[in-house]
C-alpha cells in the first residue's frame, strides 16, 4: 500500500510567522449509489466535521434532477450527468463562500467509459 501523504516544506520563507495559518482543505468522496433520497442522510453523516468539498460519484441523477438537490451550506461546484444512459454521474459540492474555479472537462466525458468534473 502506498503512502499518499505529501510533505511540503516552505524553504523560501525565512520567518515562519509569514506562513498563513489555515485549516487543512477537507475533501470528502463517496460513491453515493443514488443521491435522489439521500441528501439528508448524507448531511447528517457529515455534519460533525463538514468538508469543504463533498465529491459524489454515481449520483444517478439527470442534470435537471441534480439542480433540485439542496445540501445546506453548499452550492454545486461542478457536475457531469450521463446524456444517453441511466445512472452514473458525478458532482462536486462546495462549501458556502468558498472560492473556487470550475474546470470545464465535459469534452473528455464518454458515457459508460469516463465521467469526471473538476474545480
Amino acid at each position: 500500500m502506498s503512502n499518499n501523504t505529501i510533505n511540503v516544506e516552505h524553504t523560501l520563507v525565512k520567518d515562519s510567522s509569514q506562513i498563513p495559518r489555515c485549516k487543512p482543505l477537507k475533501i470528502f468522496h463517496q460513491n453515493i449509489r443514488g443521491l435522489r433520497n439521500k441528501s439528508n442522510e448524507l448531511y447528517c453523516h457529515l455534519h460533525h466535521d463538514l468538508p469543504h468539498t463533498p465529491c459524489l460519484s454515481e449520483n444517478h441523477l439527470s442534470a435537471s434532477e441534480l439542480q433540485l438537490i439542496h445540501l445546506t451550506n453548499y452550492s454545486m461546484g461542478a457536475k457531469y450527468c450521463r446524456k444517453t444512459f441511466l445512472n452514473g454521474g458525478v458532482s462536486i459540492f462546495v462549501y458556502a463562500n468558498f472560492k473556487y474555479t470550475n474546470i470545464n472537462i465535459d469534452e473528455y466525458n464518454i458515457d459508460k467509459d469516463i465521467k469526471a468534473c473538476g474545480i
